[in-house]
């Protein structure tokens, strides 16, 4: 498969998922590179930034991609 393919994959089963989590999880060391790839091909992902704090404290910027159109599963333990 490749890493486009487990991209797409990894992100259609666990939803909105961090770049570094991608980057990790997938073992694709270019994510942002590929991920713009299959954008440009057409894949409806979304991109979102936000700024987190890390381990310090400290906000910093943190991309996170979806799938386009796909809802996350809510969890069913959780009133809503």
């Amino acid at each position: 498969m490749s890493q486009g393919a487990t991209l797409v994959a990894y992100l259609r089963t666990h939803g909105r998922t961090s770049c570094a989590e991608l980057e990790t999880v997938c073992d694709v060391r270019s994510v942002t590179k590929r991920i713009s790839e299959l954008i440009r091909a057409g894949h409806p992902i979304l991109k979102t930034s936000e700024r987190q704090p890390d381990s310090r404290g400290k906000l910093r910027p943190v991309t996170s991609y979806a799938l386009a159109g796909q809802q996350q599963q809510q969890d069913l333990f959780k009133p809503a």
